[in-house]
């Protein structure tokens, strides 16, 4: 059994969005998205639909459907810049946590949340109370030697994969942790990740997330011919891109809006989902479950 059909069979007190939530929750989005992108704009910062996002630009001209989130991709070199720009043209809408941009932050990437808002899902504990936000990636330059690149992505993923492991045995009474233990099956796959989590947990897992953060970009001043995104879908060697396969960006439209998106983005897509202009089989389209949602004023 799945985590899906856990979840679907579970007393947890879980829902998901009704159709108008959903449409309020896009509508929230590309408004965060509008205000983003009128800050790069004016600090010229380039910043790209990635993941999910860029796949539902080029097959369905926005949204995916059956998805409500956005993904944001920006090179290092702009990335370390757009905090400032944020807080200069929109100073009291939005929070931003992440390694290096607060003390508080639960992923190893800037999250971008609205101030006055909620969505609440069973991955965090009872007191806390995240908003609706969007996920900004770092594109980091990588050595084009192929041994150096090889060690580099092996610290890279073994150091993102202690810090998964710290968080999981962390948070072991989150909700969905829990479920998933109460199964032969889950309690099997987790028990080595609680292993290592417990074996590394002297340091917490936003310490380990920044150390990542801090490899990460070690090749940030150099030319280097490509760049990946280590806390991607498909993490550092699943992510590798030649930058002119990047720059400069293409427009695209994102339901009402203008977009960017990386210059070659057939192969960007190709390499994350395969034949990505294929519509999955609807066991496969992703389910998202909320416990609390609130849009603020």
């Amino acid at each position: 059994m799945n985590l899906t059909e856990l979840l679907l069979h579970s007393n947890l007190p879980i829902r998901e969005l009704s159709e108008d939530e959903a449409l309020k929750l896009k509508k929230t989005l590309l408004e965060m998205y509008k205000d983003i992108s009128y800050a790069c704009e004016k600090e010229n910062l380039t910043v790209f639909l990635g993941g999910g996002s860029c796949l539902g630009a080029v097959r369905h001209k926005g949204f995916i459907p059956w998805d409500d989130d956005l993904d944001l991709n920006m090179l290092r070199t702009d990335y370390d810049k757009f905090p400032a720009a944020l807080e200069k043209y929109f100073p009291d809408k939005y929070n931003l946590r992440g390694p290096g941009v607060s003390e508080y932050y639960s992923l190893p990437f800037i999250k971008i949340e609205k101030k006055g808002t909620l969505l609440k899902t069973v991955y965090e504990f009872e007191d806390e109370n995240p908003a609706i936000g969007i996920d900004l990636f770092p594109l980091e330059n990588i050595p084009d030697n192929k041994l150096s690149r090889a060690i580099f992505g092996f610290r890279n993923n073994l150091l993102q994969y202690i810090g998964v492991c710290v968080k999981l045995y962390s948070r072991r009474e989150c909700p969905v942790t829990k479920l998933l233990c109460s199964t032969k099956e889950g309690k099997k796959s987790l028990r080595r990740r609680f292993l290592i989590g417990k074996f590394f947990s002297y340091r917490n897992y936003r310490d380990w997330y920044k150390i990542c953060d801090i490899l990460a970009q070690k090749y940030k001043n150099k030319k280097t011919k490509d760049i990946t995104c280590p806390t991607g879908r498909c993490h550092f060697f699943g992510e590798i891109l030649s930058l002119k396969n990047i720059m400069p960006p293409v427009e695209c439209t994102f339901e009402t809006l203008h977009a960017k998106i990386y210059n070659n983005y057939d192969t960007y897509l190709s390499n994350l989902y395969g034949d990505y202009m294929q519509l999955p089989s609807p066991e496969k389209k992703e389910k998202h479950f909320i416990v609390e949602i609130d849009f603020g004023k």
